[in-house]
Formats: structure tokens, C-alpha cells, sequence
């Protein structure tokens, strides 16, 4: 009876981890599979609202409206992706951390799974938990970086003054549950 107990605990954390979301919201997938620069925080940012903040490898699981949205994460630089997310779609921003000197920047790679590797990511997802961000934590974080959240949306729009190219995750841009999931490979 133990035994049934915790496979129907751990089937039903499975099922959960990966719902679908409704239909009238949008799931991102925002996942750091690299060690490179493990200790230093990445700030993320739906527009002007803090949306997570963690350092080392890990990957967190936001929902949202449908629509257009500017993700960005904050490191040394600011990394932008334009999004159009449609309802009920789910969707990955690979997070790379890239090193210079005593310097740690970030990178937001919109992801299209036909030509993406996913191996770090599947690991990644399968054997960790999502993070989680309580309502105070984020109030937190966005008091915190009020200055930061200017700065940034100062520098999005000289960008696009500039005509500079910013990435886009676009609507068809979809990911299932299986493309997530890592299997290993039987040798042969």
C-alpha cells in the first residue's frame, strides 16, 4: 500500500511538472544548463516586472498572458528577446552565461527544438526541480532593481532607435513535454 502511495505521489508531481497550461495563458521555459559562471545571479524580467532571480544551473517555469512581451535577463550586459506567445503554447529561453575576463555576461537564446541542442536541457529539466519564486521574493527583487529596470528599458529602447536586432521567440515557435524530457540512448 506504501509503495502505491508514493507512485501515485511521484506520477502526480510528474503530471504537474508537466501540465499544459490553460488555454487563456502562456508557458516560458526559462533554463541555465551551463555551469559557466555558476556564481553569479541572473536577474530575469517580463518588461518592467521581475520575474526570477538565481544563479548556478537551474530553469524556471513562467506563466503569462498571451501576447507580446519583452523577456530579458541582467547580468554585466542586458539580453532582450521579443516574444508574441500564443494561448495555451509553451516555449524555451535558453539562458548562456559566457565569461570575459572577471566579467560574467548573459545571453537569451529564443529556442526552436528542430534546431537546437537540447541534451543540457533535457538533463536539466528531468533531473531538477523548476525554481520557484514566492510573491514576496519577486516584490522583493523588483524593489531592488527599480534603477536596473529603468537602465534596462533605457536600453532597449536606444536599440531599437539604433535599428539594432533583438532576438524573437515567435508564436510557432512551440516545445511539448517530450522535447523536454531526456532519454538516454541504448548502446548498441
Amino acid at each position: 500500500m506504501k509503495n502505491i502511495l508514493v507512485l501515485l505521489i511521484v506520477l502526480a508531481q510528474t503530471t504537474l511538472a508537466f501540465a499544459q497550461p490553460p488555454a487563456e495563458t502562456s508557458t516560458v521555459y526559462f533554463t541555465r544548463a551551463s555551469a559557466l559562471g555558476a556564481l553569479i545571479n541572473f536577474t530575469y524580467f517580463d518588461g518592467e516586472e521581475a520575474i526570477g532571480k538565481f544563479n548556478g544551473l537551474g530553469y524556471f517555469v513562467y506563466e503569462c498572458e498571451p501576447g507580446k512581451h519583452l523577456f530579458w535577463a541582467r547580468s554585466e550586459n542586458k539580453s532582450f528577446v521579443e516574444a508574441e506567445l500564443q494561448a495555451g503554447g509553451t516555449y524555451l529561453i535558453d539562458v548562456v552565461p559566457k565569461m570575459g575576463g572577471l566579467k560574467a555576461s548573459v545571453r537569451l537564446i529564443p529556442v526552436d527544438v528542430s534546431d537546437y541542442k537540447m541534451k543540457k536541457i533535457q538533463k536539466l529539466v528531468t533531473k531538477q526541480e523548476a525554481r520557484t519564486f514566492s510573491e514576496e521574493k519577486l516584490a522583493e527583487i523588483q524593489t531592488d532593481m527599480a534603477e536596473v529596470i529603468a537602465r534596462g528599458m533605457e536600453n532597449y529602447e536606444k536599440m531599437q532607435e539604433k535599428g539594432k536586432d533583438v532576438k524573437q521567440l515567435s508564436p510557432e515557435m512551440t516545445i511539448t513535454e517530450d522535447d523536454l524530457v531526456f532519454v538516454k540512448k541504448s548502446k548498441k
